[in-house]
């Protein structure tokens, strides 16, 4: 049997009353304040620098430096983009959010960091959630039905007295 058994397990026996050990240091759990504020700013962030990152190619695209269609792509692609990196931040624990709110996200057993893969993916299924539910309410709302009988919206007429 490894020598490794069962470390995780007692580990956990040993309650650092709720915090967590990362470095020697017991650090408490963070105010839930704290938190949801760390994540809307890291969500102003991607949303911000998205922005910056569409603003400069449409601007280069009427200039004529790039043409409209390599600024399109840069436009759909610039989203995921900055969603990965500051995914990859947050996994790597250098989240700007967490750091102006003074919060890390931290594995609970053993006070590691998230993970640059775990971090990504989250920040990733995150962003698209919401595109996801409006894909799919937007699919039942429009796809027809075999009883679906065209509908069409005329003018009213004034009424004749």
């Amino acid at each position: 049997m490894s020598a490794n058994y069962g470390s995780h397990v007692r580990a956990r026996m040993y309650d650092h009353a709720n915090g967590t050990l990362r470095n020697g240091v017991l650090l408490q759990p963070a105010p839930t304040g704290r938190r949801w504020w760390a994540r809307i700013l890291d969500a102003v962030f991607v949303l911000v620098f998205t922005g910056l990152v569409i603003g400069i190619a449409l601007a280069l695209s009427a200039v004529g430096v790039i043409s409209l269609d390599a600024a399109t792509g840069v436009c759909l692609a610039s989203y995921p983009l900055m969603a990965l990196v500051f995914g990859a931040l947050y996994g790597c624990t250098v989240s700007p959010g967490q750091a102006l709110c003074g919060v890390v996200s931290l594995q609970a057993d053993f006070g590691r960091r998230v993970g640059f893969w775990r971090g990504m993916g989250r920040y990733l299924a995150v962003a698209f959630f919401p595109i996801v539910i409006i894909l799919v309410i937007w699919t039942f709302l429009d796809a027809p039905t075999f009883d679906s009988v065209p509908i069409k919206v005329f003018r009213r007429t004034p009424q004749a007295r």
